[in-house]
Protein backbone atom coordinates (compact mmCIF):
# COMPACT_ATOMS: atom_id res chain seq x y z
CA UNK A 1 0.00 0.00 0.00
CA UNK A 2 1.07 3.35 -1.13
CA UNK A 3 1.89 6.54 1.93
CA UNK A 4 -0.25 8.56 -0.50
CA UNK A 5 -3.14 8.80 -3.55
CA UNK A 6 -3.57 11.74 -5.93
CA UNK A 7 -6.65 13.13 -5.54
CA UNK A 8 -8.40 16.06 -7.66
CA UNK A 9 -12.21 18.07 -7.68
CA UNK A 10 -13.33 17.40 -10.95
CA UNK A 11 -16.44 18.27 -12.96
CA UNK A 12 -16.83 15.36 -14.78
CA UNK A 13 -16.63 11.57 -13.09
CA UNK A 14 -13.34 10.90 -14.32
CA UNK A 15 -12.39 7.11 -15.63
CA UNK A 16 -9.63 4.82 -14.00
CA UNK A 17 -10.18 6.53 -10.71
CA UNK A 18 -9.23 4.23 -7.91
CA UNK A 19 -12.27 6.05 -6.16
CA UNK A 20 -15.19 8.50 -6.85
CA UNK A 21 -17.81 9.94 -5.35
CA UNK A 22 -20.51 12.82 -6.23
CA UNK A 23 -20.38 15.88 -4.59
CA UNK A 24 -23.55 18.07 -3.28
CA UNK A 25 -24.32 21.21 -1.71
CA UNK A 26 -26.47 22.35 0.44
CA UNK A 27 -29.67 22.31 -1.92
CA UNK A 28 -28.70 18.97 -2.83
CA UNK A 29 -27.46 20.01 -6.38
CA UNK A 30 -24.74 18.11 -7.41
CA UNK A 31 -21.54 20.19 -7.92
CA UNK A 32 -18.88 17.72 -9.20
CA UNK A 33 -16.69 14.65 -8.36
CA UNK A 34 -13.89 14.38 -5.69
CA UNK A 35 -11.51 11.06 -7.17
CA UNK A 36 -8.68 9.88 -6.28
CA UNK A 37 -6.03 7.79 -7.79
CA UNK A 38 -3.01 5.74 -6.63
CA UNK A 39 0.17 7.27 -6.66
CA UNK A 40 1.45 5.66 -9.65
CA UNK A 41 -1.80 6.03 -12.23
CA UNK A 42 -2.94 8.59 -14.59
CA UNK A 43 -4.53 11.32 -12.66
CA UNK A 44 -6.14 14.78 -13.24
CA UNK A 45 -3.21 17.27 -14.24
CA UNK A 46 -4.68 19.43 -11.28
CA UNK A 47 -4.41 16.54 -8.61
CA UNK A 48 -2.58 16.74 -5.14
CA UNK A 49 -1.16 14.18 -2.18
CA UNK A 50 -3.66 12.93 0.23
CA UNK A 51 -3.10 10.15 2.98
CA UNK A 52 -3.97 6.89 1.05
CA UNK A 53 -6.42 5.91 4.39
CA UNK A 54 -8.32 8.75 3.54
CA UNK A 55 -9.60 6.70 0.19
CA UNK A 56 -11.29 3.71 0.05
CA UNK A 57 -13.38 2.82 -3.38
CA UNK A 58 -16.06 1.27 -1.02
CA UNK A 59 -15.98 3.87 1.16
CA UNK A 60 -20.05 5.51 2.70
CA UNK A 61 -21.66 8.60 1.77
CA UNK A 62 -20.76 11.75 4.22
CA UNK A 63 -20.10 15.28 4.94
CA UNK A 64 -16.77 16.85 3.76
CA UNK A 65 -14.86 19.92 4.19
CA UNK A 66 -12.71 20.93 0.99
CA UNK A 67 -9.75 23.11 1.62
CA UNK A 68 -7.94 23.54 -2.20
CA UNK A 69 -5.74 26.27 -2.74
CA UNK A 70 -6.22 27.52 -6.10
CA UNK A 71 -3.91 27.69 -9.11
CA UNK A 72 -0.72 29.78 -8.88
CA UNK A 73 -1.10 29.97 -4.86
CA UNK A 74 1.62 28.49 -3.28
CA UNK A 75 1.61 28.62 0.70
CA UNK A 76 4.54 27.02 2.07
CA UNK A 77 3.53 24.03 4.48
CA UNK A 78 5.58 25.51 7.63
CA UNK A 79 3.36 28.92 6.95
CA UNK A 80 2.57 29.53 10.55
CA UNK A 81 -1.69 29.65 9.59
CA UNK A 82 -0.95 25.89 8.48
CA UNK A 83 0.81 24.81 11.74
CA UNK A 84 -1.63 26.75 13.57
CA UNK A 85 -4.35 24.39 11.36
CA UNK A 86 -2.56 21.44 12.25
CA UNK A 87 -2.10 22.01 16.37
CA UNK A 88 -6.09 22.95 16.50
CA UNK A 89 -7.21 20.26 14.34
CA UNK A 90 -5.41 17.96 16.99
CA UNK A 91 -7.54 19.28 19.76
CA UNK A 92 -10.94 18.89 18.16
CA UNK A 93 -12.45 15.98 18.17
CA UNK A 94 -11.00 13.83 15.06
CA UNK A 95 -12.93 12.71 12.19
CA UNK A 96 -13.28 9.86 9.93
CA UNK A 97 -11.00 11.40 7.81
CA UNK A 98 -8.53 14.07 7.87
CA UNK A 99 -5.57 14.76 5.62
CA UNK A 100 -3.85 17.59 4.52
CA UNK A 101 -3.26 17.74 0.67
CA UNK A 102 0.43 18.61 -0.68
CA UNK A 103 1.29 19.81 -4.18
CA UNK A 104 5.02 18.89 -3.57
CA UNK A 105 7.52 18.49 -0.78
CA UNK A 106 7.31 21.60 0.62
CA UNK A 107 3.58 22.95 -0.47
CA UNK A 108 0.77 23.10 1.29
CA UNK A 109 -1.93 22.40 -0.98
CA UNK A 110 -5.22 22.21 0.93
CA UNK A 111 -6.95 19.66 3.70
CA UNK A 112 -9.98 17.38 3.37
CA UNK A 113 -11.59 16.37 6.50
CA UNK A 114 -14.75 14.55 6.51
CA UNK A 115 -17.17 12.30 8.43
CA UNK A 116 -19.83 9.50 7.44
CA UNK A 117 -21.83 10.53 10.07
CA UNK A 118 -25.22 12.05 8.71
CA UNK A 119 -25.78 14.28 11.91
CA UNK A 120 -22.09 16.12 12.21
CA UNK A 121 -22.05 18.09 9.27
CA UNK A 122 -22.08 21.17 12.09
CA UNK A 123 -18.65 19.39 13.17
CA UNK A 124 -17.37 20.45 9.74
CA UNK A 125 -17.82 23.98 10.37
CA UNK A 126 -15.26 24.43 12.74
CA UNK A 127 -12.42 22.68 9.99
CA UNK A 128 -9.51 24.86 10.96
CA UNK A 129 -8.00 24.49 7.56
CA UNK A 130 -10.54 26.94 6.57
CA UNK A 131 -8.73 29.60 8.88
CA UNK A 132 -5.99 29.26 6.03
CA UNK A 133 -7.97 28.57 2.87
CA UNK A 134 -11.51 29.07 1.65
CA UNK A 135 -13.65 26.18 2.28
CA UNK A 136 -16.25 23.86 0.30
CA UNK A 137 -18.50 21.95 3.01
CA UNK A 138 -20.24 19.50 0.47
CA UNK A 139 -22.41 16.15 1.05
CA UNK A 140 -20.02 13.83 -0.45
CA UNK A 141 -21.81 10.45 -2.22
CA UNK A 142 -20.40 6.73 -1.38
CA UNK A 143 -17.27 5.75 -2.91
CA UNK A 144 -14.08 7.32 -1.97
CA UNK A 145 -14.05 8.14 1.92
CA UNK A 146 -12.01 6.22 4.08
CA UNK A 147 -10.31 6.04 7.82
CA UNK A 148 -7.74 8.07 8.71
CA UNK A 149 -6.86 7.28 12.30
CA UNK A 150 -6.05 10.33 15.03
CA UNK A 151 -2.11 10.37 15.30
CA UNK A 152 -0.20 9.80 18.07
CA UNK A 153 0.59 13.28 18.49
CA UNK A 154 1.21 15.84 19.72
CA UNK A 155 3.63 16.08 16.65
CA UNK A 156 2.53 18.83 13.48
CA UNK A 157 5.71 17.63 11.45
CA UNK A 158 4.95 15.00 8.47
CA UNK A 159 7.61 12.05 8.39
CA UNK A 160 9.07 12.62 5.09
CA UNK A 161 9.11 15.17 2.86
CA UNK A 162 5.91 15.48 0.37
CA UNK A 163 4.09 13.46 2.35
CA UNK A 164 0.72 14.47 3.71
CA UNK A 165 0.14 15.37 7.32
CA UNK A 166 -0.63 13.32 9.75
CA UNK A 167 1.23 10.66 7.95
CA UNK A 168 2.72 9.03 11.65
CA UNK A 169 5.13 6.78 10.61
CA UNK A 170 8.50 6.71 8.07
CA UNK A 171 8.12 3.53 5.29
CA UNK A 172 10.04 0.61 6.29
CA UNK A 173 12.39 1.02 3.72
CA UNK A 174 14.04 4.09 5.08
CA UNK A 175 16.71 3.60 7.45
Amino acid sequence: MSAWHWLARTEDRPTGALGCAELYDNDDRQVGFLAAWHQDDEHAADAVKVDSRAVAHDGPPGWASIVMTRPGTAIAFDDAAVSAALRHALRLPWPDVCSTLVSNGTTFAGALTATARPDSRDRLCADPFARVLPRELVRIGPGLLGHTPAPVGPGIQRHGSGRPWPWDRFDSGMR
